[in-house]
């Protein structure tokens, strides 16, 4: 059409100059262009019209197509509906989320005694740190530690189950039971390179972790609905027992101990935050039937954020004892032997322990902290010249990356025997692969 349309406008014009040139007169020439102006018209108005015409057949064409291809599906499968292919999993998909966690310490003990650790460099604690969800609502994890002073435990192994009524959900197994704060982490989450004093006495050296079932879930404010306002809520059960040096139970399994913990978290504005826990726990510190300790716990983090980079950590645990038992002391064969309370002793009953700690981060890679221990034994000794042990830390962070953490602590203690010890901490924290717990 276009090219219909470019000769026959090449035609007049040609028709128009020769008659120009044989005189004609303007007037006529002008009659030819107006006439040439009308052919243009309907020409192009004769393309549009076309132009759809096409559009139409062509959308008719696609329409009787896809519409043969339906019946040709139909008339294949006749009445039966087949389902779509399942989706085809990788190999990837089936392999866990393995991390390797290192914690490299140096210990340096002004005491003659041969601890674990003084006066030397050592793979404190490695975990082996295994999980991978077993469905959607189904995760399991698994911590194995190696260490240069024990033998291979297993930490942790656990199952979590989401979904549960009242939009609750449970941990199964060996895990960290919910009580306070430091004991319930592991170790490369801590701020300091030790465990505080009261969770070293009476729960154990590294903090406690037990085999049991554990139940947790939001609970509504009872006095305001705002959203800022959290209320969290554990109840679990573990077998007996306490850690390494712990003295909060006896050592046997057997009875179990009960614990429920509360923790109440305020958004306070956008740099600031505020966490408020009350933990309750029982059980037993004999080989008998009856819960003869329970210990309550207050704990308490406050967190202010001056800018991006700069952020100040306040953090204190409080545990009161509360025991109706006779005093308990462990052989050196490990046998338990009972013995009465010592006259004018008002610590046996109700000994109580605290720690305070304040972290400032002053760059993105560097934070300086300080830790103040206070803590009334449970075993008092009659040549004991202090009432409680007690101590101060020092220690600074290099945060290298999210996956390598140097800290170098002082420590200065005074322990309730009299004695005094300072000890200097270099510790190196390493983590490869994939693993729940991050770095601080």
């Amino acid at each position: 059409m276009k090219k219909i349309f470019v000769h026959a406008l090449a035609m007049v014009a040609l028709t128009s100059v020769v008659k120009a040139e044989d005189g004609t007169s303007l007037s006529t020439l002008a009659s030819s262009i107006s006439e040439l102006r009308s052919v243009v018209a309907e020409l192009s108005k004769t393309v549009q019209q076309q132009q759809g015409e096409l559009s139409s057949l062509r959308a008719e064409n696609v329409a009787l197509k896809q519409k043969a291809e339906k019946a040709e599906v139909a008339s294949t499968a006749g009445s039966v509906q087949v389902a779509p292919p399942a989706p085809q999993r990788t190999l990837g998909q089936f392999n866990p989320d393995i991390g390797i966690v290192a914690d490299i310490t140096g210990l340096s003990s002004e005491s003659s005694e041969d601890e674990e650790g003084n006066d030397r460099i050592s793979a404190r604690e490695v975990e082996l740190v295994i999980g991978h969800d077993v469905d959607p609502y189904t995760r399991l994890d698994t911590t194995i530690t190696f260490s240069d002073f024990e033998d291979v435990t297993l930490e942790e192994a656990y199952i979590t189950r989401w979904g549960l009524p009242l939009d609750s959900s449970a941990r199964f197994g060996r895990f960290r039971p919910k009580v306070g704060i430091s004991s319930a982490v592991h170790r490369d989450q801590l701020d300091t390179a030790d465990q505080p004093l009261v969770i070293q006495r009476y729960f154990g050296v590294e903090g406690l972790y037990k085999s049991g079932l554990e139940l947790s879930g939001f609970v509504p404010s009872p006095f305001s609905s705002d959203e800022s306002v959290t209320h969290q809520l554990f109840a679990g059960v573990v077998e007996g027992g306490i850690g390494e040096e712990g003295t909060l139970f006896g050592e046997t399994r057997r009875r179990l101990s009960y614990y429920g913990r509360l923790r109440n978290f305020w958004e306070v504005s956008d740099y600031s935050d505020l966490s408020l826990g009350g933990t309750y726990m029982i059980g037993s510190s004999d080989e008998d039937s009856g819960y003869e300790v329970g210990v309550l716990g207050l704990d308490l983090v406050g967190q202010h954020h001056f800018n991006s980079t700069n952020k100040l950590k306040i953090q204190s645990e409080f545990y009161l004892q509360d025991r109706d038992a006779p005093y308990i002391e462990v052989s050196e064969h490990g046998e338990i032997e009972e013995s009465e309370p010592m006259a004018g002793s008002p610590y046996r009953s109700g000994p109580w322990g605290m720690y305070a700690l304040a972290d400032y981060r002053l760059s993105e890679s560097f934070a300086l902290g300080g830790r103040y221990d206070y803590v009334k034994l449970v075993n008092i000794s009659e040549d004991d010249t202090r009432s409680a042990d007690q101590g101060w830390s020092a220690y600074l962070t290099y945060y290298q990356s999210e996956f390598a953490r140097w800290r170098a602590q002082f420590e200065h203690l005074e322990f309730a025997s009299g004695d005094e010890d300072n000890r200097v901490f270099l510790q190196g924290t390493f983590a490869i692969g994939v693993h729940k717990h991050s770095l601080n």
